[in-house]
């Protein structure tokens, strides 16, 4: 009977122990050899191995409880245990059944966290240990009011998007313009992407964009921390506001006509415009709507318009204009006053047709000195000084007319009669 129950046992506690190592002993082999030589009884020798074995197994149990055990820094019963049980005798001197005990006792006592009081498990081989505070050990007085939390790590590294403050450097502009951001509290690393409403993107931290085209557009600033993660996105407070732009058109009519100087008058076509801007090309310019200008010299011309809205926004438009011929109000370059009736006299040709306002003067091409005027085209110059002094002598000299209607008839006129003798 008791050599089945001991094989019964002994295969028992060999499957448990199956996957343990047992160290070496070169003196507890030499002892149980010793034994077996002897000639004792089979249970005995059952005996000696069953507390050899055990000895091993229990001698394992510390190792792996003292490693547990130096991360919650607390006493384990399964280490006392193991400790005192190892203490016997390794040829199976010790008590048998007290060994068995310990160890029953030791696979069912829990382990308790000396830091926050919570239970925590360990399996040995097929045991399971629970650690839980002994009976005489003293919890740690851990106040909950003075306790920092523990932040996630995940939850440290998120952005506060409420911080964050984008400017722009306008809200409102005209198409073309240049748009800046500047972000106050902006996150040093991690990926930043700005939609800017248009279709256009950019991953600068801070960047600078030109909208192309009128509209509302709602900018968005999305920034994931490094390594990816949650996704926070950041709208400017504001719309960008981009207004319409007028559109700038003219067309060009020479006016050529008898008894009428001849200009150019500009038919303002534009769109959406309040304000206009012209320049002839000849260093003249205009702000009226529909201008007329008379060309003096004969040559090529590039006249423009820049017309503006009531945002601000402005509009261009080129054309280039040809004049064939000067004018200088039809003066003749020679006059002759010797009372033979041709070329007595000298007036611009076209003050005596135009109906016009003028005063003009004559003056010496050498000195500058003033010799004639009049306001009158009836009353010419004669070749005196004055139009009744002595006679002028001959040579070169230089007129100017200017016009009492202004630019609507070209302003002033210049130009040099040669008086001959």
């Amino acid at each position: 009977m008791m050599k089945n129950g001991s094989d019964t046992f002994e295969r028992a506690l060999k499957d448990s122990l199956e996957s343990y190592e047992v160290p070496y002993n070169s003196a507890d082999w030499a002892q149980l050899e010793k034994e077996l030589n002897k000639g004792t009884s089979k249970w005995k020798a059952s005996a000696g191995l069953l507390a050899l074995l055990l000895g091993g197994t229990l001698t394992m149990a510390t190792v792996v409880y003292f490693a547990i055990s130096q991360g919650h820094g607390t006493e384990d019963p399964l280490a006392a245990a193991a400790l005192s049980t190892n203490q016997t005798d390794p040829n199976g001197a010790g008590d048998e059944s007290m060994a068995l005990t310990a160890m029953e006792e030791s696979s069912t006592t829990p382990m308790v966290d000396g830091t926050n009081g919570a239970q925590n498990t360990a399996t040995l081989g097929s045991t399971t240990v629970v650690d839980k505070p002994s009976a005489g050990s003293a919890r740690p007085n851990v106040d909950p009011a003075t306790t920092a939390p523990v932040v996630p790590a995940a939850a440290a590294a998120a952005v506060n998007t409420s911080d964050i403050a984008i400017r722009p450097s306008m809200l409102t502009g005209c198409p073309g313009a240049s748009v800046e951001f500047t972000v106050d509290n902006l996150p040093s690393d991690g990926t930043f992407l700005w939609n800017f409403g248009d279709g256009s993107f950019s991953r600068d931290a801070k960047p600078k964009h030109t909208f192309s085209k009128a509209g509302r557009f709602e900018v968005m600033l999305s920034h994931s921390s490094v390594g990816g993660g949650t996704i926070h996105n950041k709208p400017v407070s504001d719309v960008i506001v981009i207004h319409e732009i007028p559109e700038a058109s003219f067309n060009m009519l020479k006016q050529e006509y008898e008894n009428s100087i001849p200009s150019v008058h500009f038919e303002n076509r534009s769109i959406g415009s309040q304000s206009y801007a012209w320049d002839f090309g000849d260093g003249a310019t205009s702000t009226v709507s529909h201008p007329s200008h008379v060309y003096k010299k004969a040559g090529t011309y590039t006249v423009s318009l820049v017309v503006t809205n009531g945002a601000g926004c402005t509009d261009r438009m080129e054309k280039t204009l040809r004049i064939e011929e000067d004018y200088n109000l039809l003066a003749a370059k020679t006059f002759s006053p010797n009372a033979d009736g041709m070329e007595d006299t000298f007036v611009p040709e076209a003050l005596k047709t135009l109906g016009v306002k003028f005063h003009m003067t004559v003056h010496k091409g050498e000195t500058g000195q003033l010799v004639f005027e009049t306001s009158d085209a009836q009353r010419p110059w004669n070749g005196r000084i004055g139009g009744r002094g002595e006679n002028c002598a001959p040579g070169d000299y230089i007129w100017m007319v200017e016009m009492k209607d202004g630019d609507k008839l070209g302003g002033t006129y210049n130009g040099t009669v040669s008086l001959l003798r």
